[in-house]
Parts: structure tokens; sequence; C-alpha cells
């Protein structure tokens, strides 16, 4: 995607991330990777998403991970999105929230399962054990968490972080498995949480593997 485009979706994405509570005052983050021009374009950091202008936006290098453009620092998060592009090359997107219900399952479970069919394409959702916001660590395990066949894990204590071929597709990840999240915490605090058949939620996660290009 062209550089200058790709700013003003990430802006635009990051609102609507707000007003769909998946981003809780300026701490997600939201990326887009422009591939043929070698670089990506993050949110920058601590700035209300409503005063974000292009000019602004932070250009990083794919390669070198190096600042090279926008007025404003990157978000501290983007060598965690820098290290997904670097490992997922047909991703396009990403998309870090903090959304409450995917945090606190990440403190209570190893491994999201599939609870609601619309998240199963993208499930089981590992967690990445806690490290440092902003470090190497949680880039290097939030990838591993991933694995080869997924787009989104859960990072312990902190949040979720999905890509995807596009902006929208990434978001969309993001709020199924924030609505999974939801629905199991609840079954869960019930002490009835009944995953999915894994033969049921195996043949939707093997359609978005192949869709997704993961294969």
């Amino acid at each position: 995607m062209e550089k200058e485009r790709a700013k003003e979706q990430v802006i635009q994405a990051a609102i609507e991330c707000s007003d769909k509570k998946l981003i809780h005052g300026t701490s997600g983050n939201v990326s887009i990777a422009c591939r043929e021009e070698g670089v990506m374009v993050i949110t920058p950091s601590g700035i209300p998403y409503e005063e974000i202008t292009p000019d602004m936006v932070p250009v990083i290098d794919l390669a070198t991970g190096e600042w090279t453009e926008g007025k404003c620092k990157p978000s501290t998060e983007a060598p965690m999105h820098r290290l997904i592009f670097l490992n997922k090359v047909k991703m396009e997107a990403v998309v870090h929230t903090h959304s409450p219900f995917a945090t606190a399952m990440s403190i209570l479970v190893e491994e999201l399962p599939a609870v609601a069919a619309a998240s199963a394409p993208y499930s089981p959702v590992k967690v990445a054990p806690f490290e440092i916001p902003g470090s190497q660590e949680i880039a290097e395990e939030a990838v591993k968490a991933m694995g080869d066949h997924n787009v989104v894990c859960l990072l312990e204590n902190h949040g979720l972080i999905a890509a995807g071929r596009n902006v929208s597709q990434a978001m969309s990840i993001a709020e199924y498995v924030e609505e999974n999240s939801q629905i199991a915490y609840y079954t869960y605090a019930a002490g009835k949480m009944k995953p999915l058949p894994e033969s049921g939620y195996k043949i939707m996660h093997d359609r978005a593997v192949k869709k997704l290009g993961l294969e």
C-alpha cells in the first residue's frame, strides 16, 4: 500500500478501535506495512487519535527498525508490530489492543479455546508469557505464540495483538477474539466454560489458514 494512504487508514482504524472500546485512551496501536516501500506506518505514542494528522504518523524502516519520518514518536510497541510483519510476510496490518476481556482471559488461561463460532477460524488463541511492553522480548514471545498457523495471540496481563491481510481484517479478528474472551470469561466464572469441539473449530481454522495464506 502507498505510504500516504496507509497513514490515513492507520488514523481512521485507531479511531474506530477506540469507538468500539477495543482501545481505551491511547493505550492501543495500529500499523500498516507498505512492503513495496520497505516501511511500516504506526500510530504515534501518547497522542489522542482524533488529534493525529498524517504528518504526525511515524514511518519505520522494516529492515532496520529505524524511525525515518513523522513528527511524533512511534508507539512503544513498534518493535512487536515490526517483528510480526517480518515473520508474517502476507500480513499487511497489525492491531494491538488492551481490550478488557482478552486481558482478563490472558491471566486465567494459557490458551483461549473457541467458545463462540465467530472466533473459531482463529482458535485456539495462545497466550504469550508476560514481558515488558515495548521490549524485544515481548515481540519475540508474540510471534512465538502466533506460531505458523495463526495471526493473533493474547499477551499475558496485557491484551491482544492481531494481524490481517488488511487493517479491516486485523480489526475484525481483534473484535472476534475479544467477543470470544467475553463469552469465555462469563462461562468460566459460571463454572461451565464449554469449548467448541475440535472437530468443529478445526474445519473453520483450516479454512482461515488457507485464506490467509498460512499453509
